[in-house]
């Protein structure tokens, strides 16, 4: 379950347990019903007729839609990305029902970088300004949008993640282990991790590196990393339900992020309420988030990326002193119940 169904998730389930009654449509993914009622809410699953840019095309989405949004108080959709979102944008010129689209980052990372920028001037910009209000996650995506010429409300509410659950584990013994965790996507530079890694491992001979996730990139950078002679020190890890992930965060260093554009992804969030420190490249909200625990990198840097790393490595005081402070950053202003609260208080103000 990547970032975004997670966030959808999780806000579902809380959402539901404050009493209201809540529906998600979806896309279908193999081995999970039509229909399914879980925590509290229901959920519709419709399988893709195609993809484009691993975007899924769900054209009988539409006539749900415009037979249903009635039936709804509010329709929260997630990223202004996916396909499902263009179409309720479309329903909803002619729909009285309240929009609100979360933006989970403006810049796809699937696509050439001159595809997400002209999506976003045209597609994208019509698309948010379908809506009644707009999410953000920090005010720098924010202040992007509005040099979109997007005109909607536009609410900045933080990310969020359960602390409970993301904690730090006495009893997992670290390893000498790198982690990353996300979508082998060409926007998520994972060429760069992995050029990082072969640097690193001229000094550090007994490190590791857990890449968690799927992907178009993932057997080109296996075959990378083979022909860097670095494959038997890589961990490939397909899928790893999200349950699990407290310990393998646990297990690890460093969390190291190499995108060249994102939103405020949970991965960071999450590493960072474990107590592991975070070395990302130079984007604003995540550099806000990081600064004081971790260490920011120039975008597709692998030298400055190894040597950051590096300098964490090789100071345990360091670590814990990230450790400690990255936790309470997160506690401070990354509560989950914080978020959903401050998003129903959205849904009260337009409804």
């Amino acid at each position: 379950m990547g970032g975004i169904a997670l966030h959808t998730h999780s806000m579902s389930k809380i959402q539901a347990e404050m009493g209201h009654e809540v529906t998600v449509f979806t896309r279908r993914v193999e081995g999970l019903p039509e229909f399914q009622k879980k925590d509290g809410y229901e959920i519709y699953r419709y399988s893709p007729d195609m993809e484009i840019f691993d975007n899924p095309i769900t054209l009988n989405l539409l006539s749900e839609f415009w037979n249903g949004m009635n039936n709804y108080d509010i329709v929260h959709a997630h990223s202004h990305l996916f396909f499902p979102t263009n179409l309720v944008s479309m329903v909803k010129k002619i729909n009285n029902t309240p929009l609100v689209i979360t933006n989970h980052g403006l810049e796809s990372q699937t696509p050439p970088m001159w595809v997400s920028e002209l999506y976003n001037r045209t597609l994208g910009k019509w698309t948010f300004n379908s809506a009644d209000a707009i999410i953000s996650y920090t005010e720098e995506e924010k202040e992007k949008m509005r040099n979109l010429s997007i005109k909607p409300h536009i609410e900045v509410i933080h990310n969020g993640i359960n602390t409970q659950r993301f904690k730090p584990i006495d009893d997992v013994e670290k390893k000498e282990q790198i982690l990353w965790v996300g979508r082998f996507l060409p926007g998520k530079g994972v060429r760069y991790l992995i050029e990082a890694f072969h640097l690193l491992k001229k000094n550090h001979n007994d490190l590791e590196f857990k890449m968690v996730g799927e992907g178009p990139l993932r057997a080109k950078m296996i075959k990378k990393s083979k022909k860097l002679g670095i494959y038997d020190d890589i961990i490939f890890e397909e899928f790893v339900p999200n349950k699990k992930m407290p310990k393998i965060y646990n297990e690890s260093k460093v969390f190291a992020l190499a995108s060249l554009a994102e939103g405020v992804p949970r991965t960071v969030l999450e590493a960072l309420s474990c107590g592991v420190p975070v070395i990302s490249t130079r984007l604003p909200q995540i550099t806000d988030i990081v600064k004081d625990c971790g260490g920011v990198v120039p975008q597709k840097n692998p030298k400055k990326l190894a040597n950051e790393i590096s300098r964490i490595l090789e100071n345990e005081k360091i670590i814990q002193k990230y450790a400690q402070e990255g936790r309470e950053e997160i506690i401070e202003n990354y509560s989950w119940r914080d978020t959903v609260e401050k998003t129903v208080e959205l849904y009260d103000r337009i409804f």
